[in-house]
């Protein structure tokens, strides 16, 4: 329902933050929406923020809260498109700011076509083949599309890494790409209470899920191969209660190590920044990323990184972590022999880390996407 104070009165810049409680998109979500109210207030903007209402965001008196409707509605569907024209409808915005990919429809419509589109884009495992995307091709086939959508239509799209960057721009030369890294939340520097591990001892660590560009399968080969030679456990953190996964092989190795693999599932914050900074290396074996922020977050927690050398994590990562072929467990398995048995190597790696990681934050400017928006919508003003 239009709140009747509004009176009709245009909204400068809608921000969609419906899916703010989610990992990864939440978290860019709760990074960016008070830069991003900081640069509406200082260039005059009106800024709107479209949630849903079971989780409204905490906000300025001065930004307006739309509610979604309908509330709920999932990412990629018919359900959000709906719940974008409507919000398009209530606030009338001169720009759209939309934290993925999915390219509003709403916005072919008479009256729409003026308003200025600008799209986060932080990863195109959806273009991959289904066995590392996990996607049919009519899911692929669709991710093109919104993704060409997007290339042609966007006033700007704003991309996680540089690799992301590529992609978009094979598909769509013209396209507007601004990268805009993501700096690792401050609190990752921060110490860790280690009473709050769930984990004691000695263990190296993936945190992720199972999906299947996250390479789980690898590093529980490497680990079984390596089991009588190191004391440490795998634990493997973030992936649900217990290994569920359309590839049989994660599940088959984790049982067949039952006393050495521990899954802990999803964990509070704190006990998921003390199991990583307790961990002697993390590892990140992934066939495919858009940037990748649990190794940064283990850098920055001093612990040592095992990274796969896919473009994106090479990237990221920089020369803070130590690189294995995804597809070659021999090689993880013998980095993990060297850093579980060398304490002096291990601590050169976690100090190369946690120098690359203060590097990259000096480097990295949070606030360019919200500044570059708000900027384009003053000039036009």
């Amino acid at each position: 329902m239009k709140d009747p104070r509004r009176n009709d009165r245009r909204v400068d810049l809608l921000f969609d933050a419906r899916h703010i409680r989610q990992s990864g998109i939440g978290t860019y979500i709760r990074t960016q929406l008070p830069h991003l109210e900081d640069a509406a207030a200082r260039n005059g903007l009106c800024l709107a923020v479209l949630a849903d209402p079971d989780s409204r965001p905490a906000l300025r008196p001065s930004t307006e809260v739309i509610i979604a409707s309908p509330s709920g509605a999932p990412m990629y569907s018919a359900a959000e498109q709906s719940a974008w024209r409507h919000a398009f409808e209530e606030t009338r915005p001169r720009a759209v700011w939309l934290p993925h990919y999915p390219y509003p429809l709403a916005r072919l419509l008479p009256g729409r076509r003026g308003m200025s589109l600008y799209v986060t884009v932080h990863d195109t495992i959806h273009l991959l083949p289904e066995a590392i995307s996990g996607q049919s091709r009519a899911r692929r086939a669709y991710a093109r599309a919104m993704l060409k959508a997007d290339a042609k239509g966007c006033r700007r799209i704003f991309t996680v890494s540089e690799a992301t960057k590529v992609t978009l721009t094979e598909i769509e030369p013209s396209a507007r790409v601004l990268v805009t890294p993501i700096p690792v939340d401050e609190v990752w520097l921060q110490p860790a209470d280690p009473d709050l591990s769930p984990v004691q001892g000695r263990y190296v660590l993936y945190v992720g899920n199972t999906k299947r560009h996250k390479n789980l399968p690898l590093v529980l080969e490497a680990f079984a191969g390596l089991r009588d030679e190191i004391p440490h456990k795998l634990v493997i953190a973030g992936g649900g209660a217990s290994l569920r996964t359309l590839d049989d092989r994660v599940r088959r190795l984790a049982e067949d190590n039952p006393d050495r693999v521990l899954v802990t599932g999803q964990l509070e914050f704190a006990a998921l920044r003390a199991l990583v900074a307790s961990a002697e290396l993390l590892i990140m074996p992934s066939l495919y990323e858009g940037a990748g922020l649990p190794p940064l977050e283990a850098m920055a927690s001093r612990t040592a990184v095992l990274s796969s050398t896919i473009p994106a994590l090479r990237e990221t990562c920089g020369d803070g972590a130590e690189f294995f072929d995804p597809h070659q467990p021999d090689q993880l398995a013998e980095l993990l022999r060297t850093y579980c048995t060398d304490d002096a190597a291990r601590a050169e790696l976690a100090e190369r880390g946690h120098d690359h990681v203060l590097a990259r934050q000096r480097r990295i400017r949070a606030t360019a996407a919200a500044d570059a928006i708000c900027s384009d919508l003053a000039a036009t003003t």
